[in-house]
């Protein structure tokens, strides 16, 4: 590497550090008001007018699709927009949490909207200082390190469960990571203002508007990762087609729908994984229900309402303090209650489980999957099962 790879390097060392001391020292020490609105602009600032003072960098696309560039960047603003507002049609529509005051928009669109800005700025700086043969590494250690600052790891912080970090990768960590890979090739074929429309698009109306839509994180999670994702692939094909930068055997090679359909798979295997879907896994920690199903196990469950189940189904329903999967071995016909027991413990549990306390029932168990769901989880503590032995 030469001069140029050092600088970029020194560059992003500062922007991680600044992340870093963001997570909870710089907000203790001088106030989270006066850290988003004060710091953060005055710290991008510093590194504007830094690179304000070195040569001038270009982006690496064809000078003559510049404008071509910045249309098609309006029109995936556009079109991400009108997409994130539908969807508050499937999930409802809430009041926006921004202030609503002259003075509040204003610090808004000040402090964010500057950062953003700058953040562009320092992004294409970074992007099309370094030498070709170094442009993917650099390009995936801006995308992880820019997307690790603009975080709010505090909620990962929080997370107790395995479900829980995929919700946060689906709903924070995901759209993040493909907006920032989007960003990363909108600067290095036209520079910091394509960016910047893209996110003035996305931003401005959020940060304005008295309501927004009130989505689930999953679709969060799909709007925010298949957008980026489509708008990457489609600038990506445009661009090459525009510029004759490849042949049409290669085009012809160069399938976008393949690219979709992982993206698409994806997001499906993380609704999967925290039980969107009717069959949903569950990771097995103790070994009440041995030797049927061992902990570490994951079980495949069904949805059910809880009606004409029969004794010997396994099921799965919540105490009101956590989720146990226990063996049906009688059924109280007074009531229509049914009474489970672990296939390992000495006695039946305590209490009649009701209809409405059965979320599933066993399909299907893959053995020793979640043995690595238990090792994150060696350190927190459960609640005790009310089974008696």
């Amino acid at each position: 590497m030469g001069k140029r790879e050092y600088e970029a390097l020194i560059i992003l060392a500062v922007i991680l550090l600044s992340a870093i001391l963001g997570i909870r020292i710089l907000p203790s020490f001088i106030g989270t008001t006066a850290y988003q609105n004060i710091f953060k602009p005055l710290f991008w600032f510093a590194l504007s007018v830094y690179i304000w003072k070195q040569p001038r960098v270009r982006f690496k696309g064809k000078l003559k699709l510049h404008k071509y560039i910045l249309i098609w960047s309006a029109i995936c603003g556009i079109v991400y927009m009108a997409i994130f507002f539908a969807g508050g049609f499937m999930d409802g529509i809430g009041a926006s949490p921004y202030s609503r005051s002259i003075t509040g928009m204003l610090v808004n669109v000040l402090s964010f909207g500057s950062v953003i800005v700058m953040m562009e700025w320092v992004r294409n700086y970074i992007i099309n200082k370094v030498k070709k043969k170094y442009l993917i590494q650099f390009s995936i250690l801006v995308v992880i390190i820019f997307t690790f600052y603009r975080l709010n790891l505090r909620i990962l912080m929080s997370v107790e469960n395995w479900q829980q970090v995929i919700r946060y990768v689906g709903e924070y960590a995901g759209p993040e990571i493909a907006l920032n890979i989007l960003m990363a090739y909108m600067v290095y074929i036209g520079g910091e203002r394509p960016a910047i429309i893209y996110m003035a698009l996305t931003n401005l109306p959020i940060w304005i508007s008295p309501l927004l839509p009130n989505l689930r994180w999953i679709t969060k999670a799909f709007i925010g990762i298949m957008s980026p994702v489509i708008f990457f692939i489609m600038l990506r094909q445009i661009y090459k087609k525009q510029a004759k930068e490849v042949k049409i055997r290669e085009q012809k090679s160069e399938k976008p729908t393949s690219w979709i359909a992982v993206s698409v798979f994806s997001i499906a295997l993380i609704w999967f994984a925290v039980g969107v879907f009717p069959i949903y896994p569950v990771v097995i920690l103790t070994g009440s229900m041995q030797p049927a199903i061992d902990p570490g196990d994951i079980v495949l469950l069904q949805r059910t309402d809880g009606q004409n189940l029969k004794v010997g189904e396994i099921i799965q329903y919540w105490t009101g303090e956590i989720f146990i999967v226990h063996r049906i071995i009688s059924i109280d016909q007074a009531t229509g209650r049914y009474q489970t027991k672990g296939d390992s413990n000495s006695a039946p549990d305590s209490v009649l489980v009701g209809p409405e306390q059965i979320k599933g029932k066993l399909i299907s168990v893959i053995p020793k999957v979640g043995k690595l769901s238990i090792w994150l989880r060696r350190d927190y503590e459960y609640p005790e099962e009310q089974v008696e032995f």
